[in-house]
């Protein structure tokens, strides 16, 4: 589940609001509108952006959900702390983001980013896999062939996290289909970001066949050892990686 590679990207069409908001988003997240400050009134930063003031109050509509801005009365539009920031932010931040001494470096969030979306795949597999009915996991099955067929591609990530949304949603675990749906988003928007792919392990297709036996068989504690095993086998490879450049032990 864990090979790093460096790909090409094809980067996406951009509207103007796009690169408004991408603008205004490496500029908050690298520090050039600190936290605390206000941005200039709506007409000026309209003219520095060279933006329609539409294109900025929608630009500035998507900051907000993210939770980097917010609106003051008296004081305008306001840069949150660090601290208020959405889990959305983390793409940018690894693009942008300039971690002062109070903050972890960019190899640390990393780090923490392959530990959380660890442990939320083997926290829904302890919640779903006694949930599976007989016959459940056929979709799971096809997720992971094409997965594997897609094991060199930028796309893998995606399938493979289907795998797991598959079998939530044969256990009708709703909130942790959502859930899976968001961190995969997330997991994908990063990835991009730093220009690296998640590539399927040789022993993809073997791991996870036997996981969907063991839960055919009902056996759910079985299944959940089995791919947290699997999961901190392969995840530890990259993590070390990342241990060296953060310098932590």
């Amino acid at each position: 589940m864990v090979s790093l590679a460096v790909v090409p990207s094809s980067e996406p069409e951009t509207t103007a609001i796009d690169a408004v908001f991408e603008k205004l988003l490496s500029d908050i997240v690298g520090g050039t509108h600190a936290a605390g400050t206000r941005l200039p009134a709506e007409r000026e930063l309209a003219r520095q952006l060279g933006a329609s003031r539409p294109t900025l109050r929608e630009a500035l509509r998507r900051l907000g959900e993210w939770n980097l801005v917010e609106p003051r009365r008296g004081s305008g539009i306001v840069v949150r702390a660090y601290r208020d920031w959405s889990i959305e932010v983390i793409a940018a931040y690894l693009r942008y983001g300039k971690p002062d001494a109070t903050q972890p470096s960019i190899a640390r969030i990393m780090i923490d980013m392959f530990a959380m979306r660890r442990a939320v795949v083997i926290e829904v597999i302890r919640l779903t896999a006694s949930r599976v009915p007989k016959g459940g996991t056929q979709g799971a099955r096809l997720a992971m062939a094409r997965a594997w067929s897609l094991r060199d591609q930028p796309a893998y990530a995606r399938e493979d996290f289907e795998v797991m949304r598959q079998i939530v949603e044969a256990a009708k675990f709703t909130p942790g289909l959502w859930l899976l749906n968001r961190v995969a988003g997330i997991w994908d928007d990063a990835a991009s970001a730093l220009r690296f792919v998640v590539r399927a392990p040789d022993d993809y297709v073997p791991v996870h066949t036997k996981f969907f036996d063991m839960i055919e068989r009902g056996d759910a504690d079985g299944a959940t050892a089995h791919m947290t095993e699997y999961l901190e086998r392969h995840d530890s490879k990259i993590v070390q990686a990342l241990q060296l450049m953060a310098g932590t032990p």
